[in-house]
C-alpha cells in the first residue's frame, strides 16, 4: 500500500532503533504518562458518574424527590394529588403520606426517627423501599396492624429480630407549662430495609392510619409525595405542584378556613451531597489532566531531542528536494503517533478499570472486612461509563499532543541542510 512521503518517514523515524538509549527512555516515559493520564481521568470520571447515579437511584429513591405539605389534615388528598399530576408532565407518580418525628426506645436506649406513615398501595410508585427489603414485607404496614419497618443499622445496633416489640415515644403539643407532652407507643417489627447507613439510621415506616392517630389525626394525610422523571428539575416542579394543590384545594375545600400548602424538594435535605460531587468531579478531573500536560512535555521533549539527533538525516532529505513542509509534518506525525497509541491504550485501561471496579472494590472490602463504604450511601464504588465523557477526554489529549508537536516541527523545518552536514 503506498502512502505519503511524511507519514511513510515518520513512520520509520518512530520504529528505528535509536542508539541514544535515554531518548528512547524519555518516549516510554512520555506515552506512559499518556497512559496514566487518560486511564485515570476515565475511571476518575466513570466512578463520580457512577455516584451521581447512585444518588439518584437510592438516596432519591427514598427520601421526597418533591414533597406538598398541608397545613391541616387532607381527608380528599387524591384529587388534589391527580391534578398534580396532571398538571406536570414531570411527575410520574403521587403518594400521601403523614410523617414527624420521635425517638425509638428499646432496652432503655433511645434513637431518633423520622416516623413516616406510608400506604404501601402507593409507596410502590415513589420509593425504592419494597425493593430495598432485607427481611419481612412492606404489605405488613396494614391499618391498625401496629407494625413498623426499620432500618438495618438500627436492628444491627440493637440486636433486633423480626416480631420484637418497638417503642416509639412521640412529642405532641399541650396546653400544660411544658408545651409538650411525650406520648408513648409500642410496635412490632414486621420489615427490615437497607439502603445506606443514613438513611437505615434515620427513617421508620409505619401505616398512615397509625401514624395519623400518633400525631392526633382522626384521618387523611399530611402530605403528598411526587416521583419526578427528571430529578434534577425537582424546584420547578415544587413550584408547580404548589400551584396545583392550592387551585384544587380551594374548590374541594372551600369551607375549610386557613388551609395553605408548602412545598420542598430534594435539594433542600441533600443539595449539598450532589454538589460536593459535582465539585469533585471538576476539581479531580482538573487535577488529572495535569499528567496529561506533563506528558505532553514529555512528547516535546522527545521531538526537540529526535530532531537534534536527525540533524544530518533533515539535511540529506532537503538535499534531496524536501521542502520545510514536508519536514514539518514528518515530526508532526512521529509525534501524533506517540500521543495516539498513548492514548488509545490509556482508553483501553480506563474502560477496563471502569467496568471491574465496582465488583473489585466491592470484594476487597467484603474479603477484608474493611468498612470503606459503612458511611456512604453505596456499598461499593460505583462507575458509570458515559459516551460522552470519553470522548471529550480523548480529543483533549489527542488536542494537547497535536499542540506539542508543533514547536519540534518547526525546529526541524528551519534546520539549515549546509550547518547541519558540518556539524555545526
Amino acid at each position: 500500500m503506498r502512502r505519503p512521503l511524511p507519514v511513510f518517514i515518520g513512520l520509520r523515524f518512530t520504529r528505528s532503533k535509536n542508539a541514544n538509549k535515554f531518548l528512547s527512555f524519555i518516549s516510554v516515559v512520555s506515552m506512559a504518562g499518556l497512559i496514566l493520564g487518560v486511564a485515570a481521568l476515565i475511571v476518575v470520571t466513570s466512578v463520580l458518574n457512577g455516584f451521581e447515579e447512585a444518588l439518584s437511584k437510592k438516596i432519591l429513591g427514598m427520601v421526597p424527590q418533591v414533597s406538598v405539605f398541608a397545613s391541616q389534615p387532607l381527608d380528599e388528598w387524591e384529587p388534589i394529588a391527580q391534578q398534580i399530576k396532571a398538571n406536570d408532565p414531570n411527575v410520574i407518580s403521587v403518594a400521601p403520606f403523614v410523617q414527624t418525628r420521635g425517638m425509638i426506645s428499646i432496652g432503655g436506649e433511645v434513637n431518633s426517627t423520622i416516623l413516616n406513615g406510608i400506604e404501601p398501595t402507593f409507596q410502590d410508585d415513589v420509593s425504592i423501599l419494597k425493593d430495598s427489603m432485607v427481611a419481612g414485607q412492606l404489605d405488613t404496614l396494614k391499618s391498625g396492624s401496629g407494625h413498623i419497618i426499620l432500618g438495618q443499622y438500627v436492628v444491627d445496633k440493637y440486636d433486633l429480630e423480626l416480631g420484637d416489640n418497638i417503642g416509639i415515644i412521640i412529642a405532641k403539643p399541650s396546653n400544660s407549662t411544658v408545651g409538650m407532652n411525650p406520648t408513648f407507643h409500642s410496635y412490632t417489627l414486621s420489615g427490615i430495609f437497607h439502603v445506606s447507613q443514613e438513611i437505615d439510621k434515620w427513617m421508620s415506616y409505619i401505616s398512615m392510619d397509625d401514624a395519623s392517630n400518633v400525631v392526633g389525626l382522626n384521618h387523611g394525610a399530611t402530605g403528598i409525595r411526587l416521583s419526578l422523571k427528571d430529578v434534577f428539575n425537582s424546584q420547578d416542579s415544587a413550584q408547580k405542584a404548589l400551584v396545583s394543590a392550592s387551585d384544587q384545594a380551594a374548590i374541594l375545600h372551600s369551607s375549610q378556613k386557613n388551609l395553605s400548602f408548602s412545598s420542598g424538594d430534594w435539594t433542600q435535605t441533600h443539595g449539598s451531597l450532589y454538589t460536593s460531587i459535582r465539585m469533585q468531579k471538576t476539581m479531580m478531573s482538573l487535577l488529572l489532566f495535569l499528567i496529561v500536560l506533563v506528558a505532553a512535555f514529555n512528547v516535546i521533549s522527545t521531538l526537540v531531542m529526535s530532531v537534534t539527533e536527525k540533524r544530518a538525516d533533515i539535511a540529506i532529505l532537503k538535499t534531496f528536494g524536501a521542502s520545510s513542509t514536508l519536514i514539518s509534518r514528518i515530526f508532526i506525525i512521529q509525534g501524533v503517533i506517540i500521543g495516539v497509541i498513548g492514548v488509545l491504550i490509556g482508553l483501553a485501561f480506563g474502560v477496563g478499570l471502569s467496568l471491574s471496579i465496582e465488583s473489585v472494590s466491592g470484594w476487597i472490602n467484603t474479603t477484608f472486612n474493611l468498612g470503606l463504604f459503612d458511611n456512604y450511601f453505596v456499598e461499593a464504588l460505583p462507575s458509570k461509563i458515559k459516551v460522552a465523557d470519553i470522548c471529550l477526554i480523548l480529543l483533549s489529549a489527542f488536542i494537547i499532543v497535536l499542540l506539542s508537536t508543533l514547536y519540534p516541527a518547526y525546529s526541524a523545518a528551519k534546520i539549515e541542510p549546509v550547518k547541519a552536514l558540518r556539524g555545526e
